[in-house]
């Protein structure tokens, strides 16, 4: 079985082209451009071969999973840049905010196994995709993980994947996934 999973971080910036700027064709030139988004306090930077990751996982013998209900681990990381703990007050020059303590991350994705793992779509059945950090947490969709201390710096966070059964007969075939994570900053 071939896996390919793509992990991205959500985004909320988009850009529209109006409708009325295809329909005025004669006025070249003009047109308006729509833009919307959200700025955010943030401790850190998100290095941006993290923002969108595709993970290929290689491919999973029927036989493992059948004899250890759980496939080989495969590690990913998301990895923080520039992080200051210090939070100026936007409101007050001069003045700053309490200083950031903790980051907390939650993945996100359509469900599998009862809402504790993430669904695989594609050519193969009873297998779903699970997330656990380095220090043993499972990730359970949309779910925020336990608070994590924030560091002054780069912070590379460790994350692994594997496959695990679902309880539907297994099947062959290739198969995929798509999880967003959203980082936190306490």
């Amino acid at each position: 079985m071939k896996t390919l999973i793509t992990v991205a971080i959500a985004s909320s910036l988009m850009m529209l082209l109006s409708p009325d700027v295809a329909a005025r064709t004669a006025s070249q030139g003009e047109g308006v451009v729509t833009l919307g988004g959200e700025i955010v306090d943030s401790a850190c930077g998100l290095e941006l071969a993290s923002v969108n990751q595709t993970i290929e996982m290689p491919p999973e013998p029927i036989g493992r999973l059948l004899r250890n209900a759980v496939g080989a681990v495969q590690p990913f990381q998301l990895r923080l840049v520039n992080c200051s703990l210090t939070r100026p007050d936007p409101n007050r020059p001069g003045v700053n905010l309490p200083d950031w303590e903790h980051l907390r991350v939650t993945f996100d994705g359509p469900r599998d196994r009862g809402g504790m793992s993430f669904a695989v779509f594609g050519g193969s059945q009873g297998v779903a995709l699970h997330i656990q950090d380095a220090a043993g947490q499972e990730s359970v969709p949309g779910v925020p993980m336990a608070l994590m201390p924030l560091a002054n710096g780069d912070m590379t966070l460790h994350y692994t994947l594997r496959l695990v059964g679902n309880g539907l007969p297994l099947v062959t075939g290739a198969h995929g996934a798509a999880v967003r994570f959203k980082l936190e900053y306490f």
